[in-house]
Order: C-alpha cells, then structure tokens, then sequence
C-alpha cells in the first residue's frame, strides 16, 4: 500500500482548549459536503471552549473540536496559504473561553471543497448508510484509489464520507518541519484506529 495520503487529525497537547458549539453559522453540515461558504459567510462565527474542560485553555495550532473540523491557528493558516492549495476555503472563526471572552480572533476553519470520490471500493471494507446509499457509514479497512485523486489536490474530504480529512504525504511533511502544535497524521492502512 502507497504511503502518498495521510489522515488529519488533531495530537494530543496538554492542556490545551477543547472546542465545541460553533455559533454563527447555518447549515453547518455544509462543512462536511465541501460546499463553498466563503461568499456570505458571517463575520461573527465562535467556537466555545467545552466546560467539561475548565482548566485547558492553551491554544495551539490546530484545536480539538466536536464538529470534525480542522480550527488553525493564523500561523498554520498562514503555512497553508503559501500553498496555494486548491479547493480550500479559510473561514474566520473566533474561540471564545469559558467565562464568555473572547480568546482568539485570529483562527479560521480550513474548508476542504468538493469531496474526492477515490474511495477504491473494491478494496475497502465499509457500511454503507441504510438513509442515504451514496454515504458511508463507516470503514473496516480504507483503500483510496489515488489515480482519481486530481494532482492539484492536497488536502481534500472522501466523496460520502465526512469524518476525515485527507492530505499528500508531501504536505504533511512540510507542515512537520514548522512544529505546529496539535497537528498529527494517521497512515492511511491504520484507519480506522482501534
């Protein structure tokens, strides 16, 4: 199996804020459908520190939070954007403490657009959801098909699967070298974690 795609996900940091109830912003499953948000996105969208965690509050480049998004420091964002990565929005996003004050204004939510469909389904092992047959509702074993993978995306959500987000190993890397707090990877064959 290629090792060309990792898994984003958050890496532990002690004490740092655990992120919930996002506010401002309608339809949030529209995060996860990769639909373009940026024309008419509010200017005042928060995400709260989660009160079952009242001493963590360290902020760090990418922060745990309950709605499966990647919420970056203007520092990872920043790195991101010298990419000129395609098909990604960068949506502002304050964190708000848990006393009700402001405690970054700076942060935004990395918004991949247009899910891939490279989901190789002859080699996974998934449920497909009873609802809707197009979405997945889990995996056993992921296998992506990375020729339908277009080579000017770098950071991109499965076409009917929203719970990951998926990355070049390529950039991974980069990101690795400019230690940024909270950022970590999943291979792929490791997916899901048991």
């Amino acid at each position: 199996m290629s090792n060309a795609f990792l898994i984003w996900k958050y890496q532990s940091v002690p004490h740092a804020c655990v992120l919930q109830d996002l506010r401002g912003l309608e339809e949030t499953f529209r995060l996860m459908e990769g639909v373009p948000m940026e024309a008419g996105y509010p200017n005042d969208v928060q995400f709260h520190m989660n009160p079952d965690f009242p001493d963590d509050l360290l902020l760090v480049d990418n922060c745990l939070n309950s709605d499966l998004c990647i919420v970056a420091s203007s520092r990872l964002q920043q790195a991101l954007r010298r990419r000129e990565l395609a098909k990604v929005e960068y949506l502002p996003v304050s964190i708000v403490d848990h006393k009700g004050n402001t405690a970054a204004n700076d942060y935004c939510i990395v918004h991949p657009l247009e899910p891939v469909d490279c989901v190789d389904r002859d080699q996974s092992v998934f449920k497909v959801s009873r609802i809707e047959p197009d979405r997945i509702d889990r995996f056993k074993k992921l296998v992506i098909d990375e020729a339908r993978v277009p080579k000017d995306r770098y950071i991109f959500r499965l076409k009917g699967f929203w719970d990951i987000v998926v990355v070049r190993a390529e950039l991974a890397a980069d990101l690795d070298k400019q230690n940024f707090t909270g950022v970590g990877w999943l291979p792929i064959d490791k997916y899901p974690e048991k």
